[in-house]
């Protein structure tokens, strides 16, 4: 149904509940299970995935920043962006894009960021956290939330 709401100029979104950290496994994951789903190869492809990953999903991010532009590199817009080290082993070209990204990129490539214009990492060091005490409190906090799960659990 999801390739009848893109005929139909549905702007389906991709996103995820939290469990993943990266948007191109989610990418990935649509494409392929609708292949798996239908049992049909030719289904789901590579621009469907990057329109609803990347323009969908920053059209959906404007209904919410209303006069921010987002998702374009053109003058005056939000500026967010990611620097990748990619490096591919084939020829990279307007026509494959969408499967280099999908299938050749992933989190550990990522070199640099910019949300809004300010650079949050550069080199692979973020600039304005702390990474090193959020992991600290985060691995101190860790059994008090295991604990809690394990409460919810046994409960269910």
């Amino acid at each position: 149904r999801v390739e009848e709401m893109l005929g139909m100029e549905i702007n389906v979104c991709l996103g995820n509940d939290g469990f993943s950290q990266t948007m191109w496994e989610e990418m990935k994951t649509a494409y392929l299970l609708h292949k798996v789903h239908h049992r049909d190869p030719r289904r789901m492809n590579g621009m469907d995935v990057m329109q609803m990953g990347v323009t969908n999903n920053a059209a959906l991010a404007e209904s919410f920043f209303p006069g921010e532009r987002l998702g374009v590199l053109v003058p005056g817009a939000a500026a967010d962006i990611l620097l990748v080290d990619y490096q591919p082993n084939t020829t990279l070209t307007s026509g494959n894009l969408p499967w280099h990204i999908l299938f050749g990129f992933n989190e550990s490539m990522v070199t640099a960021t910019m949300v809004g214009g300010q650079l949050l990492m550069k080199d692979r060091e973020l600039l304005k956290l702390d990474a090193e005490a959020i992991h600290a409190r985060a691995r101190e906090l860790a059994p008090a939330v295991w604990a809690r799960y394990e409460q919810f659990a046994s409960a269910a």
